[in-house]
């Protein structure tokens, strides 16, 4: 983020995650809702907050684990190839005139 533009998406946070690799984001626009419980979320330009989740998954291997599962299993269930043709064929069917 910077003062004139906002991360709103954040294409490789679903990336990482489908490599299975935790993540970690920020608050900024749709963050949040792209990683779910599959990450951690720290608010937007606080430095603190992103080294200390840096720093808590540096220390626990659990805690990367579970977080690398569930970043997999959330891309596979929100963003896999066939999930969004699907779901984007649905939208069409909704906005075409029947």
């Amino acid at each position: 983020t910077t003062a004139t533009w906002a991360e709103q998406f954040g294409h490789v946070l679903i990336e990482a995650m489908a490599a299975g690799v935790p993540v970690v984001g920020s608050s900024s626009g749709a963050i949040p809702d792209v990683v779910g419980d599959a990450g951690i979320i720290v608010p937007e330009g606080d430095a603190a907050a992103l080294r200390r989740a840096l720093g808590t998954l540096l220390a626990d291997p659990a805690l990367r684990a579970r977080l690398s599962e569930r970043g997999q299993d959330r891309v596979q269930a929100h963003y896999a190839h066939a999930v969004v043709a699907r779901e984007l064929a649905a939208l069409y069917r909704r906005l075409a005139p029947a």
